[in-house]
């Protein structure tokens, strides 16, 4: 690999790393789920989410630093949507391994049970 692509993928790297911290915790993963259908209200998104208002623009702020989200205002209002609609994908994907790791974790946790008691 050239010098040049690997300078590319070592950023590449970096910015995927910003996404992967900013997603980092339950309520932003939380705010993507709900924003997967489009754009939604702050209002609404406090009352679905039921925290504080400091705490959600904490984390939407988080969010659209690295561009997960977008933020369009109206007066006093503030609407959110994914910037890109493949976040939601991708976190789709990971809960999918997740599940299947527990999944495969709780066959082999009633194996081990099962051997025990035989």
């Amino acid at each position: 690999m050239k010098t040049a692509d690997r300078q590319a993928m070592r950023r590449i790297f970096e910015l995927q790393c910003n996404i992967c911290k900013a997603m980092a915790h339950p309520i932003r993963l939380e705010i993507v789920e709900v924003l997967q259908d489009g754009e939604v209200s702050a209002s609404a998104l406090l009352k679905s989410l039921g925290t504080s208002k400091a705490n959600l623009s904490k984390h939407m702020n988080q969010l659209t630093a690295v561009g997960i989200t977008e933020v369009r205002r109206d007066g006093r209002n503030a609407y959110y949507r994914l910037a890109h609609p493949d976040i939601h994908q991708a976190c789709t994907i990971m809960r999918s391994i997740l599940y299947r790791q527990l999944k495969k974790g709780e066959r082999i946790t009633t194996l081990m049970e099962s051997s025990r008691r035989a």
